[in-house]
């Protein structure tokens, strides 16, 4: 055999190889192409939660109970206060620490109290007297709007609010919902002067809570 046909033999099977190592190589790319590939589909879950303004009294009801002024002062103080809560008198309150106020919902809400009686309309008799006071069950509950202090409700002092009729005071700027800051208490100290008319007194103190902006 001559040396050109000896090389044209050779570019022959060099070209069969590489056509069959092609061949190979696209039906091994087929398949891997068919492992490591697929149809890609999306879907999605959403909700709107909406904005819940929810405030509940979790103590809604404080009572002395039936008493009179007693010896020879002109009047008795009657407060919340956990003990020590009578003085120139015989009533037993049966819930000491005032009202409890939570924000049960999931927004911040200025919140409002109002009473329906004056301080003679509720007590009656010489200078009585109708006191309330907020202030935080648990801290950061009552803010103002930047997360700070609301000055009014800072501290405990029975005497901070006067409600000498029934016009509604605000007694938080900003009441916050979040678990662990979203409860408050609101306390009383009253004066029943000795000539106070007998018989049940009563009066309905209602909190009002809209979305603050």
């Amino acid at each position: 055999m001559t040396n050109d046909k000896f090389l044209s033999v050779i570019g022959v099977i060099a070209v069969v190889v590489i056509v069959i190592s092609l061949v190979f190589t696209i039906v091994s790319l087929k398949d891997l192409s068919s492992k490591i590939s697929g149809f890609v589909a999306n879907a999605e879950a959403n909700l709107t939660i909406e904005q819940n303004i929810e405030v509940n009294f979790t103590t809604r009801a404080i009572s002395w109970g039936a008493g009179k002024v007693t010896g020879s002062a002109n009047a008795a103080a009657l407060t919340t206060y956990g003990t020590n809560n009578v003085t120139n008198g015989n009533w037993t309150l049966t819930t000491a620490g005032g009202l409890r106020l939570r924000n049960e919902g999931n927004t911040n809400v200025t919140l409002n109290l109002s009473v329906g009686k004056s301080a003679a309309n509720f007590i009656g008799g010489t200078s009585p007297i109708y006191q309330w006071n907020v202030s935080d069950v648990e801290a950061g509950s009552c803010v103002n709007s930047t997360g700070g202090s609301y000055t009014p409700e800072s501290g405990f002092n029975l005497s901070r609010h006067i409600p000498t009729s029934t016009a509604t005071i605000r007694i938080c700027g900003n009441f916050t919902y979040v678990s662990g800051a979203d409860d408050i208490r609101i306390d009383f100290n009253l004066t029943v002067p000795e000539d106070a008319t007998a018989g049940a007194k009563g009066d309905v103190i209602t909190a009002t809570a809209w979305i603050n902006q």
